[in-house]
C-alpha cells in the first residue's frame, strides 16, 4: 500500500467524520454540527477530554493526537464551530452562545456526563464561557481545565499588529476565509491550526522556532504509528480536507477575536471581572469537593499575545479572590510560539493527556 493509500486509509476512520444536530429553538433553526472522536471512544470507563480549538481549528485536530489519547488511557472530543467542517453557520453574535447550547446537547448524544476541558488560542473564549456557565460538566473528582497559549484581548496584550487589525471595518474580512486558505495550503504546515495568515505572517519579524519541521521517522512512529512519508501525506491530505469542506467561520472567528469589549465574548468581556464573577460562584457551589485545577501553559515566544498580554493574564488569575478557591499553576512550554506550544514532540500535551490518564481512578 502506498504512503498516500495509507494515509488515506487513517484519515477515513468514522470516529473523525461524525455529525448531529440541535434541534431548532425559538432563537434559531435546525442546526448540523460536525465533530471527532478518538478511535477509543468505546471504552467508557476512561476520562474524556473537550478540545475547545483555536481561530482557524477544526476537527481534525483530533487525527494528530489519537494515538496519544489512545496510550494515555483517555478519550477525546473534537468539534467544528459553526461555520466550520459541517457544522451550520450562526450570526457573530450567536457564536458563543451556540457553543454553550452544543456542548451539553453533544455529551448526552455521546453518553458523556464529565470532561476535562483544554483550549488553544482563541478556544480560551469558548472555554472560559463553558467554565462559567457549564461548570458541572467537569469531574467532581478531580474538575481540570488547561489553556494554552490562551488569547488576550489586544487591548490588554498591547500587540500592534492586533490593534491595527482590530481598526479594520467588517468588510475587511469578507474574504477572510479564502485568503487564509490560501496561505495554508501553499505557505503554512497543516499543523498550524490558529490561522497561519496572522501568526505566520508576523512570525517574519521575529525570530522564534520554526512550524516547518520535517518529522522524523521516530516521531512519525509516535504520533501516528506509521512511517514519515505516510505522516507526510497525511498532512497534506488534511489541509486538503478541511478546506474542501466550509471554512467561512474564518471570518466570524477573526472578528470576534478582533472584538472583545463588544458583546461577542459573552461573559468573560473583561478577564479581571470574569474571575472574580467565576471565584464568587465557586465558593458558592454546594458539590464543593477538590479544588478546581487550572492549567495555563505559555509559549516561550508568543506574538500574538507578547509579554504584556501574558503579564496581564498571569495578574487577573493572581487576584486575592483566587486563594483557596482555584488551584492555579502556570508554566512554560520550552522553545515554543503560538503555533508550536501545541508541537507534538515540543508541546506539553503528553503531559497534560497523561496526568488526564494517570489520575483517572
Amino acid at each position: 500500500m502506498s504512503s498516500l493509500d495509507s494515509a488515506i486509509r487513517l484519515l477515513a476512520n468514522r470516529n473523525y467524520h461524525q455529525c448531529f444536530r440541535l434541534a431548532a429553538t425559538d432563537k434559531h433553526e435546525e442546526l448540523r454540527v460536525t465533530f471527532a472522536t478518538s478511535t477509543n471512544f468505546g471504552d467508557n470507563e476512561l476520562p474524556v477530554v473537550l478540545f475547545v480549538g483555536p481561530m482557524f481549528g477544526s476537527r481534525y485536530f483530533c487525527t494528530d493526537y489519537n494515538k496519544l489519547a489512545i496510550s494515555s488511557r483517555i478519550r477525546f472530543i473534537c468539534v467544528d464551530r459553526p461555520g466550520f467542517g459541517g457544522s451550520t453557520s450562526v450570526p457573530i453574535e450567536d457564536r458563543v452562545s451556540i457553543w454553550l447550547e452544543t456542548v451539553p446537547q453533544l455529551l448526552k448524544h455521546l453518553n458523556v456526563d464529565y470532561v476535562t476541558l483544554i483550549s488553544h488560542s482563541a478556544g480560551t473564549i469558548y472555554l472560559l464561557n463553558t467554565l462559567y456557565h457549564l461548570r458541572q460538566i467537569l469531574d467532581p473528582k478531580r474538575p481540570y481545565v488547561a489553556l494554552l497559549a490562551p488569547w488576550v484581548s489586544q487591548e490588554h496584550s498591547g500587540v500592534t499588529m492586533l490593534s491595527l487589525a482590530s481598526k479594520l471595518p467588517d468588510a475587511a474580512f469578507s474574504g477572510w476565509s479564502g485568503l487564509v486558505g490560501f496561505i495554508n495550503k501553499t505557505l503554512v504546515p497543516a499543523g498550524s491550526w490558529s490561522g497561519g495568515v496572522i501568526s505566520s505572517s508576523a512570525s517574519l519579524f521575529q525570530s522564534s522556532p520554526s512550524n516547518a519541521e520535517v518529522i522524523s521517522e521516530e516521531t512519525a512512529k509516535a504520533k501516528w504509528g506509521t512511517d514519515a512519508a505516510t505522516v507526510a501525506a497525511i498532512d497534506g491530505l488534511q489541509a486538503k480536507y478541511c478546506w474542501a469542506e466550509c471554512m467561512g467561520g474564518a471570518n466570524d472567528e477573526a472578528r470576534l477575536c478582533l472584538g472583545g469589549g463588544k458583546g461577542l465574548w459573552g461573559v468573560c468581556e473583561d478577564y479581571s471581572e470574569y474571575v472574580r464573577k467565576f471565584c464568587a460562584a465557586e465558593r458558592q457551589r454546594n458539590d464543593a469537593g477538590r479544588l478546581l485545577e487550572l492549567h495555563v501553559v505559555f509559549a516561550t515566544s508568543d506574538i500574538m499575545i507578547g509579554t504584556g498580554g501574558k503579564a496581564y493574564f498571569e495578574d487577573v488569575w493572581g487576584q486575592d479572590c483566587v486563594a483557596g478557591c482555584v488551584d492555579v499553576k502556570m508554566m512554560q512550554a520550552p522553545e515554543t510560539n503560538h503555533e508550536t506550544v501545541l508541537n507534538f514532540e515540543k508541546g506539553l500535551m503528553h503531559k497534560i493527556f497523561k496526568d488526564i490518564g494517570g489520575n483517572a481512578a
